[in-house]
């Protein structure tokens, strides 16, 4: 198996090729200092080595190889290729950010640069200190460029993440959202005919023996309670499917026209029902024409469940371009260990506010329960 020699690795090899190489050319035209040249080799390739750790450990780095550079000079050996090193490390550290220790050390090593040459055997010359002096300058400005290049970098990938994260979360709110929404679609086509059913079924079993045609009546109308259910069941199940796929559903979506089965329907539960509808004949926008049905279905669920009542009106009128719903019974009100979770009122009132609606539900004064919601109407695409 091969293994991929590392980037910075790599590198070092290369600047310790390059200084070596380059300080034997220069050697060769310069005067020897008082130390063998293979001792400023070895102190070339040690002085190298920190730029193995230069992004890691910035801080290191600088302050070691710009030592080595200056001892290097102090030591009188051939200069030149020696400030390979110290230009890598400084460029580096400015490229991470340590903008205040890359000037700092520059000052540093110019200082001690001109410093040493001028007290030793080989003085810089003019064209060598603008020379030097100009490829720091250099150095720094390149350096800035690729740190100000680096933070975009980051920056644009922080907005990538956070957009991703954002797409993410909209994501899972509108799977929550969908199934929030098919959750109350199958509760409120299941409950109201199910109540129906689980009703009838009480009235059957108990006449079975002393009034069977009575009890006859009873499962028949369970058995037309639950096929109407399976068909709207299946008829929702079937949109399900097809969702997405530009198929029109395979049942209507049911609105205020078919209250009246609502109210035929609660009436086989044996509560008198009085439904009174705008006699307009106005077509309602979709959505509102569903959330009407389902309003006015859960409430007289509820109605069967729970409310013991004898009589319900349900009432729906428009007003200032809304319309107003209104179930009222004269039953119990509350039953006894009922809650606003149990009895389908947050579902209600979901509905209305998704249409930017309200709702409001409870005791009424001359007794009985009352549930009341205001859809808006205007403004909404039919």
């Amino acid at each position: 198996m091969i293994r991929r020699i590392p980037k910075d690795a790599m590198l070092v090899a290369g600047v310790i090729a390059i200084t070596l190489g380059g300080t034997v050319l220069i050697s060769s035209e310069s005067p020897p200092g008082p130390l063998p040249l293979w001792l400023g080799f070895v102190l070339l390739a040690v002085t190298s080595l920190p730029l193995l750790v230069r992004q890691t450990r910035p801080v290191a780095t600088v302050v070691a190889v710009v030592t080595g550079a200056l001892l290097y000079q102090a030591l009188d050996f051939p200069g030149g290729a020696s400030t390979i090193p110290p230009a890598i490390a400084l460029f580096t550290a400015l490229t991470v950010g340590y903008r205040v220790l890359a000037v700092s050390a520059t000052l540093v090593w110019v200082a001690g640069t001109l410093a040493l040459g001028w007290v030793g055997t080989r003085p810089p010359g003019v064209q060598g200190t603008i020379w030097f002096v100009t490829s720091l300058v250099a150095i720094i400005i390149l350096g800035e460029m690729s740190r100000h290049r680096r933070e975009q970098l980051i920056a644009e990938r922080e907005r990538v993440t956070q957009a991703e994260h954002a797409r993410e979360e909209e994501a899972k709110r509108r799977v929550t959202e969908e199934r929030l929404r098919i959750a109350r679609e199958l509760h409120d086509l299941l409950a109201h005919s199910i109540s129906v059913i689980n009703l009838q079924a009480g009235v059957s079993e108990h006449l079975i023996d002393r009034d069977p045609e009575q009890a006859r009546r009873a499962l028949g109308d369970i058995r037309r309670v639950s096929k109407e259910v399976l068909v709207e069941l299946r008829g929702a199940l079937g949109v399900l499917r097809d969702a997405g796929e530009g198929e029109e559903p395979l049942a209507p979506t049911p609105g205020m026209d078919r209250l009246p089965e609502l109210v035929r329907r609660a009436k086989t539960g044996g509560i008198e029902v009085v439904l009174d509808l705008p006699e307009d004949g106005q077509e309602l926008p979709k959505s509102v024409d569903l959330a009407v049905y389902r309003i006015v279905q859960e409430a007289l669920t509820n109605i069967i469940k729970h409310a013991r009542a004898a009589r319900a009106e349900v009432s729906i009128r428009r007003e200032a371009g809304d319309l107003l719903i209104e179930v009222r019974d004269d039953g119990v009100g509350w039953a006894e260990g009922a809650s606003e979770e149990g009895n389908g009122l947050v579902g209600m009132r979901e509905r209305a506010m998704s249409l930017n609606g309200s709702f409001a539900a409870g005791l009424a004064p001359e007794g009985g329960f009352r549930v009341e919601a205001r859809l808006p109407v205007r403004g909404l695409a039919a």
